[in-house]
């Protein structure tokens, strides 16, 4: 158990954006405006996050015999809702409520926003072309607001390719991952004649609860109301906007531009690809808690996480109401029901293994969950596995639109990368 620790430990540190280059924000730090939301909404007193750390007396649980039997929602409420019909109305009533309670509703002022983009020519990796788009955002009244950035690299053939928006993470000048150097996912992208889109979410709005304020959110309404979105949603909205503007470029087939993200940004890629189906396909790696993972399995990091002042801006404020008056058990929809948003549209979900460093995102409860979402593709006439034993790493279960499948490394999403892209072809490919 001391070695799982210890890797969790590592692996989660590493899926921390480092942020380091940024001066610290003139305001509120993220612990003041996380205390101001919960005593403007009357949340009461919050219980503290799990932690890693074994000897922490909020250790987190990592013993499967420990995780607890609360049973998760229902996907469907009633019979009627188990029909292709009546999906419609039942997917209707869980979005809201995966609104209210998770994610948060995007305020209609939102839709008023205008963009003006500007693509400048630069240097492409390997000799390929490439391009900087930013999308420069403005509210209606003249106030400028934050950026949608990315750097949009071209193949050789560059006529109406598939694209990936792939959320990219800005990292301090010089930062080195420990070990050897991973393999090239760009590269892997590149050669197989996709346009890769490098997307940085955070230029759109930061990761951090101190800048909430500066960015598209603070942009549109400020302070939050208890039901308004948070980051992974404000992230969503660029990458959809993102889209929209490589969709109207002939070197881009507008029918296949999909979606990439690991770790906080997988939880992003989720959330996106849920709320606009005419991503073609997308890549969920290792998105844990507030992600792909089932939240009632008391494994790794835990929806208390979720609402503290580190994560709590990732969401709708009323997150707290679920680790304060209440507790994850009341919570009344669950990460099967997000995963469900997506049918029957392709989505691939993909972790690492637990005793590589993985444990903390919890891959057995993401692959539940994903087991639990499969009757919305039925539905549709889709393929879905006949079995329920979780698949064999390495193995996983990648031949169907709902894919799932657990790698033989640690917390990287690289393992996947080409599993996924066959994924998109078989699925999405026009």
């Amino acid at each position: 158990m001391k070695r799982v620790a210890l890797a969790v430990a590592v692996a989660f540190a590493l899926a921390i954006p480092a942020l380091a280059e940024q001066a610290a924000p003139k305001g509120p730090t993220a612990e003041q405006v996380h205390e101001a939301e919960r005593q403007r909404f009357d949340f009461g007193p919050l219980q503290p996050g799990r932690d890693s750390d074994q000897k922490s007396p909020r250790a987190a649980n990592f013993d499967e015999a420990r995780v607890g039997d609360l049973k998760p929602p229902p996907l469907f409420a009633s019979p009627a809702d188990a029909t292709k019909a009546g999906w419609a109305k039942r997917r209707a009533e869980l979005t809201r409520l995966i609104e209210d309670n998770w994610v948060g509703r995007v305020p209609p002022a939102a839709d008023k926003l205008r963009i003006a983009w500007t693509k400048d020519k630069v240097a492409g990796r390997g000799g390929y072309p490439a391009e900087h788009w930013v999308g420069h955002i403005s509210a209606p009244d003249g106030r400028s607001g934050p950026v949608i950035d990315a750097t949009v690299t071209f193949p050789v053939r560059n006529v109406q390719v598939p694209a990936l928006i792939d959320y990219t993470y800005i990292w301090p000048a010089g930062s080195k991952l420990p070990g050897p150097p991973p393999p090239d996912t760009a590269k892997m992208v590149l050669d197989r004649g996709w346009a890769l889109v490098e997307y940085r979410p955070q230029l759109i709005q930061a990761d951090t609860a101190a800048e909430m304020q500066q960015g598209v959110i603070g942009l549109v309404r400020w302070p939050r109301e208890r039901h308004d979105w948070g980051a992974l949603r404000a992230w969503a909205w660029g990458a959809s906007r993102l889209r929209e503007e490589l969709a109207k470029d002939p070197r881009i087939d507008g029918r296949q531009i999909s979606l990439a993200g690991h770790s906080r940004f997988g939880k992003g890629v989720l959330v996106a690809a849920a709320f606009d189906h005419r991503f073609a396909d997308a890549l969920v790696s290792s998105s844990g808690a507030g992600g792909a993972k089932l939240m009632r399995r008391d494994f790794g990091e835990a929806w208390t996480n979720m609402a503290g002042s580190y994560a709590f801006h990732w969401y709708t404020p009323e997150v707290m109401e679920y680790a304060g008056h209440k507790t994850v058990a009341d919570l009344p929809i669950d990460a099967h029901e997000l995963i469900a948003l997506r049918a029957p549209r392709p989505l691939f979900i993909s972790s690492g293994s637990a005793d590589k460093g993985d444990a903390w995102v919890d891959p057995k409860g993401m692959w539940i969950a994903t087991h639990l979402a499969e009757p919305a593709w039925k539905l549709y006439g889709l393929p879905v596995p006949s079995g329920s034993a979780m698949p064999k790493v390495m193995v996983g279960e990648r031949d169907y639109p709902l894919a799932f499948y657990q790698h033989d490394q640690g917390h990287v999403p690289w393992p996947s990368y080409e599993y996924f892209m066959d994924h998109e072809a078989r699925f999405a490919a026009k």
